[in-house]
Order: C-alpha cells, then sequence, then structure tokens
C-alpha cells in the first residue's frame, strides 16, 4: 500500500508540473506580445519634425484711404497669401488723443498716419522726373505711388516681400524706386515744344468748365512729363491754344459751330459757347489728334508730332431738315458717353432723355451731345405744376444751344388744356425752345381723350393750347396687320398743323409691347418713317430706343436691350437713318407739305390703313399713276413752282411684293433712293417708272 501511495504522490506531483508548464507557455507568450506592442509605441512616438507656423503680417492703410489705394491693399494681401503669407488688412484709425497702434510686421501702403509713410510720399510729391513708384523692403515696409500705379506698385512689393522672407534676399533694408516714362516724350504741337504753349480758356468759363481744361492740360503732362499751363490768361507763352471766345476768330453766333484755325503763331480752336468748344475740342484734338477717348486716358502709342487741320464746322442743328430722335427714358440708365456715342452712331438727330434734375448728369449728357452732334428734349419737368419759377430752376440744363425743348406732357385728356396753354404761353415768354406735348392716338377713347371725337379733340388741343410744335404717337404693327386708322390719324393731325403752319412729330413703332403688337422688322422701321415724313411731319421719334421696364406692359428688347447691346433694329434704324440723312438737303429744298393721297387703297380690310378723307389732287404734276400696287404719295413744294413728291410701296409688309409702277410727269425726275440720286427721264408717253421694294418709298424733285 506504501509503495502505490509513493507512485500516486508521484503520479500528482507530475500532473502538477505539467499542468504548470501548461500555464506557463500562454504566460510567456504574453510576455512577447507585450514587449512588441512597447516597441510599437515606443517607435510611433518617434515623429518628423512638425512645420513652422506660416510667416504672417499686417497690411496697414489710411482710414480715408481711395479707392485706389483700398484695391491696391487688398490685391497685395492676396498676392502675398498666395506666397504662403498670412495677411490681415487694418486701417491706421485710432481715437483723438490716443497714439498710434502698431500691428505686428506692418506692411504700410499709400499715405497713413506712420511717420514712415509721410517721409516716402514728402519724396514721391513734387519729383522731377516723377516716379511711379518707392518701395522699402525689410525692417520697414512701406508703398508709395500715385493712384495710377499703385496697384503695379503692390505687385512689386509683394515679390520683393516674399523673397526676403524666404531668406532669397539678405538684407536689413532695401530701398526700390521706378522712374516714370512718358509715352510721348518730346512732344510737339505744329512742330513747337509743349514748353512754348499754354492753353487759354474763356474768363467766362465756370470752375467746372475751367477743370475740364486743367484736364486737357494734365493728360498733356502724362503724355510728354511737360506741364502746359491752363488759364485765362496768356502770361509769358509764346504760343496758345486760344479756346472759344478767347480767340477773336471763333464763330459768335450761339449755336454749336465751331473753327479751327492754326495762324502760325496760335492755334484757334472752338466757338461761341462751352458747348461748341468741346464739340471743337473733342473732335477735333483729343478724340481726332491725340487719339485719346472720352475718359481722357492714353492711347497705346500717342503721338509725338500733333498737328491740326483747319476746319469749319456749322451747327447741324441748324442745317438739319428732317429729325430723328430716339426716346431713351423708362429703361436702364442712359448715363454714359459710349451710350451717347451708339445713339449718334446709329444716325439719331436728338434723344429724349431724363436726367435733368442731376445736376452731374445733366452736365454730362449736355457735354457727350455737344460733342456727338445730338439734340436734347429733356423730361422729368411736369405740366401740372408748371410756372415761371420751375422753368428758371432748370435754366442751367436749358442753357445750351443744343438744347431743343423740355417735355411737359404726354397725352393729355382735354381738361388739361387750359393748364397747358399757360405753360406754353410761359415758357414762350422765356426761351424759343419747344414746350413739348404729345397727343394720344386715335384709338384713346371718349373718356381718355374727353371729347366725343378724335377730330374734335386735335381741334380742341390746337385752338386752346396754340403749341409751337405739336407731337402724336401712333403703333400700328400688329401681329395680324396693320392698325386700321393709321393713315387716318396720320392725316387728322398733319390736317391740323398744316392749317396752322405748325411742325410736328410723329413717334413709330420699333418694338413689341403687347401680345396684339409683333415685334417690327427693317420694313415696318422704313415704312412708318416714309409714311410719317409723307404727310409732312418734321420728326420721327423712336419708341423707343433703350427697352423700358413696365409692370403694365410686356416690353420685348427694343433697338438697346437690357444688356446695352444693340439689336438688328439697331441696325437697321443706323441704315434707315443714314438714308434720309442722305437726302435732307433735298427735303429742304422743299419745305411745305400740300397733302397726301393714295393709290388702290381699295375697300377691304387688308388696305383699311390707308383710307382717310381729305386727299389732295396733285394732277397738275402727275397726270397718271399706272400701278396694280397700294400706294401713298406725300406732295411738297418750295413755295414757288418747284414741286416734288414722296412714293411709298403700301404692299403687306410681311410678305415679299414689290410695286412696279409707270408715273406720268411729263418732266424729268431727281429720284432719291436708298440714300442716292439719279435722273429719270420720261419716255415718248411721259412716263417715268419705278420699283420699290417691299415698305420702301422715294422721294422725286419735279426737274422743269
Amino acid at each position: 500500500m506504501r509503495l502505490n501511495g509513493r507512485l500516486y504522490q508521484a503520479g500528482v506531483l507530475l500532473m502538477l508540473l505539467s499542468l504548470f508548464l501548461i500555464l506557463l507557455l500562454p504566460l510567456a507568450g504574453c510576455r512577447k506580445e507585450e514587449t512588441v506592442e512597447t516597441t510599437d509605441v515606443e517607435e510611433s512616438e518617434v515623429l518628423p519634425d512638425t512645420p513652422s507656423a506660416p510667416p504672417s503680417c499686417t497690411i496697414v492703410r489710411g482710414d480715408d484711404s481711395d479707392k485706389a489705394v483700398t484695391n491696391a491693399a487688398v490685391a497685395l494681401r492676396k498676392l502675398l497669401e498666395e506666397e504662403g503669407i498670412e495677411a490681415d488688412i487694418k486701417t491706421d484709425w485710432v481715437k483723438r488723443g490716443e497714439e498710434i497702434t502698431r500691428f505686428p510686421n506692418e506692411i504700410l501702403i499709400g499715405p497713413t498716419n506712420r511717420p514712415e509713410s509721410g517721409e516716402l510720399y514728402e519724396k514721391l510729391t513734387g519729383a522731377e522726373p516723377p516716379y511711379d513708384y518707392l518701395i522699402t523692403v525689410g525692417a520697414v515696409n512701406r508703398i508709395a505711388a500715385p493712384d495710377e500705379t499703385i496697384g503695379e506698385a503692390a505687385a512689386a512689393f509683394a515679390r520683393e516681400y516674399a523673397a526676403w522672407i524666404r531668406g532669397e534676399e539678405q538684407y536689413e533694408v532695401k530701398d526700390m524706386e521706378k522712374v516714370h516714362h512718358f509715352p510721348a516724350d518730346g512732344m510737339t504741337l505744329f512742330g513747337l515744344g509743349l514748353s512754348e504753349w499754354a492753353i487759354v480758356y474763356p474768363a467766362s468759363y465756370t470752375a467746372e468748365q475751367r477743370a475740364d481744361m486743367e484736364a486737357l492740360a494734365d493728360w498733356f503732362y502724362r503724355a510728354s512729363g511737360v506741364r502746359v499751363p491752363a488759364s485765362a490768361e496768356k502770361g509769358g507763352a509764346p504760343h496758345a491754344i486760344l479756346v472759344g471766345t478767347a480767340s477773336p476768330l471763333t464763330p459768335k453766333s450761339r449755336d454749336l459751330s465751331y473753327l479751327v484755325r492754326w495762324d502760325g503763331v496760335d492755334l484757334h480752336i472752338g466757338g461761341s459757347s462751352y458747348w461748341a468748344d468741346c464739340r471743337a475740342l473733342y473732335q477735333e484734338l483729343i478724340y481726332g489728334a491725340l487719339g485719346s477717348d472720352y475718359e481722357l486716358s492714353m492711347p497705346e502709342n500717342p503721338p509725338v508730332a500733333v498737328t491740326l487741320a483747319d476746319a469749319e464746322e456749322g451747327d447741324p442743328s441748324l442745317n438739319r431738315f428732317y429729325s430723328v430722335s430716339a426716346w431713351c427714358t423708362s429703361g436702364d440708365s442712359y448715363d454714359t458717353e459710349a451710350l451717347v456715342r451708339q445713339t449718334a452712331e446709329a444716325g439719331f438727330t436728338k434723344i429724349s432723355v431724363a436726367g435733368i434734375r442731376d445736376p452731374k448728369l445733366c452736365r454730362n449728357i449736355m457735354k457727350w451731345c455737344a460733342i456727338w452732334d445730338l439734340e436734347i428734349l429733356w423730361t422729368g419737368v411736369g405740366w401740372d405744376s408748371f410756372t415761371a419759377d420751375v422753368y428758371r430752376s432748370v435754366e442751367s440744363a436749358m442753357d445750351a444751344p443744343h438744347v431743343w425743348g423740355l417735355y411737359l406732357c404726354d397725352e393729355p385728356n382735354s381738361s388739361a388744356f387750359p393748364a397747358l396753354a399757360r405753360c406754353v404761353e410761359t415758357m414762350g415768354g422765356l426761351t424759343e425752345q419747344t414746350a413739348f406735348i404729345n397727343l394720344f392716338p386715335m384709338y384713346a377713347n371718349e373718356t381718355q381723350l374727353g371729347n366725343p371725337t378724335y377730330r374734335e379733340h386735335v381741334e380742341q388741343f390746337f385752338d386752346t393750347v396754340k403749341p409751337r410744335w405739336a407731337s402724336v404717337d401712333i403703333y400700328p404693327c400688329n401681329v395680324s396687320g396693320l392698325y386700321g386708322g393709321y393713315m387716318e390719324n396720320l392725316a387728322i393731325v398733319a390736317d391740323a398743323c398744316r392749317a396752322r403752319e405748325v411742325p410736328f412729330s410723329v413717334y413709330l413703332q420699333s418694338v413689341s409691347f403687347a401680345a396684339s403688337k409683333r415685334t417690327p422688322s427693317e420694313k415696318d422701321l422704313e415704312w412708318q418713317t416714309w409714311c410719317i415724313r409723307s404727310f409732312g411731319a418734321s420728326e420721327t421719334i423712336y419708341f423707343t430706343y433703350m427697352t423700358p421696364y413696365s409692370t403694365a406692359e410686356d416690353f420685348k428688347p427694343a433697338l438697346i436691350d437690357h444688356e446695352l447691346q444693340p439689336t438688328a433694329r439697331w441696325f437697321a434704324a443706323q441704315k434707315i437713318n443714314g438714308e434720309f440723312a442722305a437726302l435732307d438737303a433735298a427735303f429742304a429744298r422743299y419745305p411745305k407739305n400740300l397733302g397726301t393721297f393714295t393709290v388702290n387703297a381699295g375697300s377691304g380690310d387688308k388696305t383699311a390703313f390707308m383710307r382717310f378723307g381729305g386727299q389732295i389732287d396733285f394732277g397738275a404734276v402727275i397726270q397718271e399713276v399706272d400701278s396694280a400696287s397700294p400706294l401713298l404719295f406725300g406732295c411738297f413744294t418750295n413755295g414757288a413752282d418747284g414741286y416734288a413728291f414722296t412714293v411709298v410701296n403700301c404692299e403687306n409688309l410681311q410678305k415679299d411684293i414689290p410695286a412696279e409702277l409707270r408715273l406720268k410727269t411729263n418732266a424729268s425726275l431727281t429720284v432719291w433712293q436708298n440714300g442716292a440720286s439719279s435722273r429719270l427721264d420720261p419716255d415718248a408717253e411721259g412716263f417715268v417708272s419705278l420699283t420699290l421694294e417691299n415698305g420702301e418709298g422715294v422721294f422725286c424733285e419735279v426737274i422743269r
């Protein structure tokens, strides 16, 4: 039993030892894993070098810095950030009595309250030759430059500052400067250096007008580096640009006529008023010889040797018989010279425009229109409160030869006629300019008119108001065809004006403003213009030139859309206006309209627009008309034994149907067609033959 017990004990011990070893193995494995993990942790703690924070600075501008400096500061911040340099922008403002607060790593741009800025600007001011910029980089960072080059200076500073920060440049303080290069160094006028010249303007010029002459002097300096003095006195200069009435040679009539003459000593340029002077200076010198623009910016290659040809230009408004006006209100702002120039380039001769109550805009429009030969009809003065004092309150806006009149009232009810009569009488006692009133068209109803019939309304208007000028708007271009009362409406107004020898305007439709109205084509515009002229009107007004904004009507793009871009009708108007301008002198030779008549007007709805009463018998000039086409004739005389007439093709404007006609005149004709003239001689039977395209008209002078 004892032996067996020992064996038992040994077995037990052996079993316990085995169990211990079995338990020990996992513990040994765990310890090994812990060592590996510890090693991993230690390795993970060996991190790469942490990059240092990006450099930073503070751009400091004046609290009252102008736009150029402010924009340059913003541009500088962007340039520095692109180089990896954080930049903040601060102003130099401090409370009164407190000391200047300095910011970390200041960069001073433009004039500031820091003495470092003052030192640099003191050097910049009055330097000859001038600097484009002065820059200091390093312990002191500052930028000084004129507004024109402050942006360039900021860019140059950013490049140098970034190189210094990166250590590419080793210095404590670096000064940089750029001397200005004059693009027309050595400029001469008529072969004489600018240092020998002075600009002499009339002593009557206002401060604003004198500032324009100073701007011209500044242009010469920016071009050449020579300061040409501008004053009302010639001083000691041997040669002078004698502007306007500062010259004894320039025209003295109160209009826009001007003269340009080099007499071997002085240049005489201008006319009898500031406005005529503007026309001469800009057209002949600034836009012409100098090649500048309406902002007086420097052309890419300004001329060095400047001369002007002698010239003598009359006032176009005095020589213009038939006017074409652009309605420029109710839409986007008409407030730049670019828009005015564009209107003139389309062949318009007058604008109806707002701005009379805005002194700066008013003056600019008057200046721009003088330069570009446009007359002005001001809107914005109402008839219901018009008095002599009201006129005097806007008299400065009227005091120019190219201001044609005031738009007082649109489409009055007859109840307003007595008040309008007082307006016309009041204005007539103050000025020769036009008190403009526009009548309703015939499709206005009795409530709108205040009269039972349209003819009564028109007659009452003339008998009560006694206007010096009349106007009516008639918009005939419908989607379905033409307004049936179109020529009757024209005839009623024309008859009343002819009987009283009152000139008149007619608004034509140049835009769609309702679902029933089509967007006029070039044929529509041309046809309306010829019809209006045939009835003896002195002016066509495009309604509208600028595209109006309206909650009551649905306006489609007009000649100028809301992006201020010309539409197809702008180019159509330019073509038509050019053709009419070419025969303006011919119109002027026959100033009196005798009346109108039609041929082949028919009785159907399609030609209803041609029917009207009181048609003239012109048989003494045109004995017979041989044509199958509907035609309109306008009849004119020079007041003696000279005659002329218009012929207009009135076929369906939405189709392409030319008119063939033979006219028995027993006389030769000078025929004006498409802006050119030709002679037509009658055949053996006394007939001349013509072909007119759709919407086309011609003007024929009878040769006796």
